[in-house]
């Protein structure tokens, strides 16, 4: 299974990516952030931004199918389409976070494709009560 948690910046991906990744017992937490540095793609306009997530879901897709722990993906991920793409091959849960904070509005992408998330869930309390209310639901998400 693929948990991916996707959201404008400052959302809390990486902060409950985290969470999840360490309750599920996996080691397979990929951040878009630590990603997109690591092969040095620095455009984050809409062709840098897809480029990074085609890659991000192949490596996704790769670690589902020759692994046997779930993925953990966190990252900005504004188009409908690509998420579509990662679910054509995957079992994908998509978490979709918001939040009413001002954070890294700077990065923000205006044409932010929502979609229809299996999850919507705010961020505005604190990380611990954010992902105790993701936990509740999926009671069998281990």
């Amino acid at each position: 299974m693929i948990y991916s948690l996707y959201g404008q910046p400052g959302a809390g991906k990486t902060t409950l990516g985290i969470s999840l990744a360490e309750y599920l017992h996996t080691p397979h937490f990929i951040d878009g952030d630590l990603f997109r540095v690591m092969f040095s793609n620095h455009n984050f306009g809409v062709s840098g931004r897809k480029k990074n997530i085609r890659a991000l879901n192949a490596v996704a897709t790769y670690l589902h199918s020759t692994q046997s722990r779930p993925v953990v993906l966190a990252f900005v991920n504004p188009f409908e389409a690509l998420r579509a793409e990662l679910k054509e091959n995957c079992r994908v849960v998509e978490i979709y976070l918001t939040t009413k904070r001002k954070l890294r509005t700077d990065f923000h992408f205006l044409e932010f494709q929502i979609g229809t998330p299996d999850v919507w869930l705010n961020t505005d309390d604190t990380p611990s009560v954010t992902f105790k209310r993701l936990a509740l639901m999926f009671p069998d998400i281990r």
